[in-house]
């Protein structure tokens, strides 16, 4: 072997384990924080507007009276985002908002409900949803608000009350805080 051999072969190895050891530290700190890869977990609204660069102000006051923190961050490509929203004294999620820039929100990051009944429901002058009535396995109702966002779609699925839903959904279309 010469010389030119044993140098590319080291830098080799060095790259790669590298990049082994990259790859296992970031699986390391998912799993003592128990979230999966590309899951972040934030302490308020305003770190999560920091970390998506979305405007959740409204959200707190469309849903007047309620104390609400970020649950979790996720993320996918193409571009896109689901914030979840708690009550700060629950663990469970009141209402999830998606965004994805680049088309449709993957089905990874919002998995599909199965329907029992949708309709189309106006947001703004010109603009749209489809609004989705689904239960679960465990018998829980929820609502799925969808709409188009300039290049992509945007969404809101939560377990509240209809017009919370879309009062919420109009802040967002309309850019009110």
């Amino acid at each position: 072997m010469t010389s030119a051999q044993r140098v590319g072969l080291a830098v080799l190895v060095v790259l790669g384990g590298s990049a082994l050891a990259l790859r296992a530290a970031d699986t390391c700190a998912g799993v003592a924080g128990d979230l999966p890869r590309g899951v972040r977990r934030c302490a308020s609204l305003a770190e999560a507007k920091a970390r998506t660069g979305l405007d959740l102000a409204g959200f707190g006051r469309a849903l007047a009276g309620e104390s609400l923190v970020p649950g979790e961050i996720r993320r996918r490509h193409p571009p896109a985002v689901a914030v979840v929203v708690r009550r700060a004294e629950a663990p469970a999620a009141l209402l999830t908002f998606y965004a994805s820039r680049g088309g449709e929100i993957p089905p990874a990051l919002r998995p599909p409900l199965a329907s029992f009944h949708e309709l189309e429901v106006p947001l703004a002058p010109g603009k749209t949803a489809s609004l989705r009535a689904a239960t679960t396995a465990d018998g829980s109702f929820w609502q799925d608000l969808e709409w188009s966002s300039g290049q992509g779609r945007a969404a809101l699925r939560g377990q509240g009350r209809t017009v919370d839903l879309l009062r919420l959904a109009r802040r967002i279309v309309e850019g009110t805080p």
